[in-house]
């Protein structure tokens, strides 16, 4: 079965609340109720057709948040191709090593990148979107090149992320990971039908993907897309259409809290659901008593999400929840303090990374994922302590110090360097001759960085040795 037929199925009953309403930038709101978004999906899906994109076709993806994003998704899904998301913030070292990794047939991109993928146009149908429409090119003999990629029907896409090599791993995400993700979250944040969820993270993360997509349409939760970050924007959005939900990262409702009172009547608000970084218990407690709010912590890796979730009700703050239905959990290596390396096995989730077969053998064994995390069971619950793999979260964002390392070498004049993260960002120290040290040395390397990794990852302090 693939995961869009259940979403379908679920249309079928959504009576009047809307499906989706997109926030533009001017503060226009466009409503599509559920007719209107299978609509939508069944004219994406003549378009993917007459663009030549058909069954077992790789497709990157380079939208931001979107209604035609998740449409977009869905029509993959349904005429069986395989979608690559792509972050668009990426740039050339991320995308040399997923173009070449995926061999998209085509790529769906925003037309204002379109000079990004260039590089990556020759041969492939390119499909862009501007203000809601489609345009493409076809280049001679694409639509009768008959060289999809052999992946089993099984597979639903294949979603890239980093384990410490250097560059990004596609995991092969089975169709069964979207829905019994979405399932399993559900059983612990507990959103009413009818309800609404500001989606305010990249639809191309797996978080995104399964909580903002696929959870609220099989639970009959509307889904508010908003296209900026900005707190204060944001915040408005909550008072304005009467949030209920919030999905994000701990360090955007930091930024939510700072202007707090500045927000006027958000009462509507009933839940925080939080992932991809630490949250400290006095985080915790002190955001879900600003906004008198649920405030529900979990842990997911691309390979299957949500690992574990706290369950509504029992909420052990300082912890990422119990471990969801379905999924073992062990700690190995435990240390004194009970911290090891947590690895999981759940029929549902990735069983390898796509053209990757060393990494793979190195990230499975006997059915057990070693996830690179470190942790360790608590009362039940899990608790995160690190990261034992050659990553780190800034921002909720995931970063591949030894990827920035490359980035760096790649500049002229740079003969190594050594990356780290600290106090939420980047920072490097590296060889160079000659160096003067100067302020202007360090911007000329930060603007070299711009065309090669995606801006969260450009180091915010260069010490030059």
């Amino acid at each position: 079965m693939k995961c869009c037929d259940p979403v379908y199925e679920s249309l079928k009953g959504w009576g009047d609340h809307p499906v989706c309403i997109e926030l533009g930038p001017d503060g226009s709101a466009a409503s599509l109720s559920a007719p209107e978004f299978m609509r939508r999906i069944n004219e994406t899906k003549t378009m993917l057709a007459t663009a030549g994109i058909g069954d077992h076709d790789t497709v990157a993806v380079i939208l931001g948040n979107s209604s035609d994003y998740a449409a977009v998704f869905l029509a993959l899904l349904e005429i069986g191709a395989k979608p690559v998301p792509v972050n668009p913030a990426f740039r050339r070292i991320e995308l040399d090593e997923i173009i070449s990794n995926a061999e998209p047939r085509a790529i769906i991109v925003e037309s204002g990148h379109g000079k990004l993928v260039r590089p990556y146009a020759p041969g492939r149908i390119v499909i862009e979107r501007e203000n809601g429409k489609w345009s493409w090119n076809q280049p001679e003999g694409a639509k009768k090149k008959s060289s999809p990629v052999d992946l089993d029907s099984d597979i639903a896409s294949i979603n890239y992320t980093y384990r410490g090599y250097g560059y990004p791993l596609g995991a092969l995400v089975p169709h069964r990971q979207y829905i019994t993700g979405a399932h399993v979250l559900q059983e612990g944040i507990q959103l009413n039908r009818g309800e609404n969820i500001l989606i305010v993270l990249p639809m191309v993360n797996i978080f995104t993907l399964i909580g903002c997509l696929f959870h609220p349409l099989l639970h009959g939760i509307t889904m508010i897309i908003a296209h900026r970050r900005n707190p204060v924007q944001l915040l408005e959005y909550i008072r304005r259409h009467r949030v209920d939900n919030v999905l994000a990262v701990p360090e955007l409702f930091e930024l939510l809290a700072k202007f707090r009172d500045e927000a006027g009547d958000i009462s509507s608000l009933k839940a925080f659901l939080s992932g991809g970084s630490v949250l400290p218990v006095e985080q915790y407690r002190g955001l879900a008593s600003l906004f008198s709010v649920d405030l529900i912590h979990g842990y997911g890796l691309t390979e299957f999400t949500p690992v574990s979730r706290n369950i509504r009700g029992s909420i052990k703050p300082g912890t990422i929840g119990v471990v969801s239905r379905g999924v073992e959990c062990r700690i190995d290596s435990p240390d004194t303090a009970g911290d090891g390396e947590i690895c999981i096995k759940t029929d549902h989730m990735t069983k390898a990374y796509h053209r990757r077969p060393e990494e793979t053998a190195e990230a499975f064994a006997d059915g057990w994922f070693k996830t690179g995390d470190t942790g360790r069971l608590e009362e039940g619950h899990l608790v995160f302590a690190g990261e034992k793999k050659k990553t780190r979260k800034v921002k909720g964002n995931m970063v591949d110090l030894e990827e920035v390392r490359r980035a760096l070498i790649s500049v002229p004049g740079i003969r190594d360097a050594a990356v780290t993260v600290e106090d939420n960002a980047v920072s490097a120290v590296v060889e160079r001759e000659p160096a003067s040290g100067s302020i202007e040395e360090v911007l000329g390397i930060k603007r070299y960085l711009e065309g090669m990794i995606a801006p969260y990852k450009i180091p915010k302090t260069i010490r030059l040795s």
